[in-house]
């Protein structure tokens, strides 16, 4: 209890630490954020897509919880609880506490799903969501691979790493698509070799999961890429009319996925502090100074949306 306690502290005084030294230094002004009511049809269009992803989101976990339900779970429920449970985890500490809300919900809703499957779906649901932005990441950095490289030598490092996370995660698929049989016979020699342990046998039966799973995971890395492709469109919508530059749209398309890794990071909410200094480093490769604030305005709008997620709590604690 001691060791999460003070490693929420730390991340805490990291997350501030970032915020303090972004303000301190001018990057980050927060009366940008009333620029936004000056363009109230984005702000709509922006919620719009917002809704939009949550019910791609909502597909996605349903259509990886399908594996294992006995009864359809149906849509517009699920929908629901996803957004109790981004309402509870933009508001309590903790990276998985909107994970664990969002399990108790379905568990209620549908005694056949065990709860040990319910944590591996909700987890699977994150990696899925990383995997679509590995691969929309890497594609955008090999097409625009002489663009990036030549605003600054640093990116060059970061765009070598992205084509490394980009050929591991485009195997990994091709193994676990055509070749699973390998993983199988590894862990089998691994449960030769070290018998007395249980974690084997476990890691054998998760791969199991995996396998039987496979028809919805195909689908689902393609709602992935749609998903995060989606809120690079949200990011891109919200802050346009701010640019001081003009910046080229493949240019702006592939710093916003770049960015956006940088929140995958479990930090703070919503990647704050992180978030806004990597967004303000990514943009000022191009000339543009106001990355913090453009992060600040999308953070902002993405948590108003979360937070909004109490109205269906509310609702289904009447009931």
């Amino acid at each position: 209890m001691l060791k999460k306690v003070l490693i929420n502290i730390i991340k805490a005084g990291l997350a501030l630490g970032l915020l303090g030294w972004l303000v301190q230094s001018g990057k980050l002004n927060w009366s940008l954020l009333a620029e936004m009511q000056r363009y109230p049809l984005r702000l709509l269009m922006v919620f719009g897509f917002c809704f939009l992803n949550l019910l791609l989101v909502t597909w996605r976990w349903r259509y990886l919880l399908s594996a294992r339900s006995r009864h359809s779970i149906p849509l517009a429920g699920l929908g629901m609880v996803n957004w109790i449970g981004l309402f509870f985890g933009s508001v309590l500490p903790g990276s998985i506490t909107g994970d664990v809300v969002k399990i108790f919900y379905v568990k209620k809703s549908d005694a056949s799903l065990s709860t040990p499957f319910l944590l591996f779906s909700s987890f699977l649901d994150r990696v899925m969501g990383l995997t679509g932005l590995i691969l929309l990441m890497g594609g955008f950095s090999v097409f625009n691979y002489s663009t990036l490289s030549a605003l600054s030598p640093k990116l060059v490092p970061m765009l070598h790493f992205n084509f490394f996370l980009l050929a591991s995660v485009i195997t990994a698929l091709i193994v676990f698509f055509l070749a699973p049989h390998l993983i199988e016979q590894l862990l089998t020699i691994l449960k030769r070799f070290i018998p007395q342990s249980k974690w084997p046998q476990r890691l054998q039966d998760l791969w199991k999961d995996l396998i039987s799973a496979r028809r919805q995971m195909g689908l689902a890395i393609l709602i992935s890429i749609v998903v995060q492709f989606l809120g690079v469109v949200i990011f891109h919508l919200l802050v346009s009319p701010q640019y001081q530059t003009a910046l080229s749209l493949e240019l702006v398309l592939s710093f916003i996925p770049l960015g956006f890794m940088a929140l995958a990071i479990p930090i703070a909410p919503g990647g704050l502090g992180v978030g806004h200094a990597a967004f303000q480093t990514l943009f000022g490769f191009a000339g543009e100074m106001n990355g913090a604030n453009f992060f600040n305005m999308y953070f902002v709008v993405t948590m108003a949306f979360n937070i909004l997620g109490f109205i269906p709590w509310l609702i289904s604690k009447r009931r």
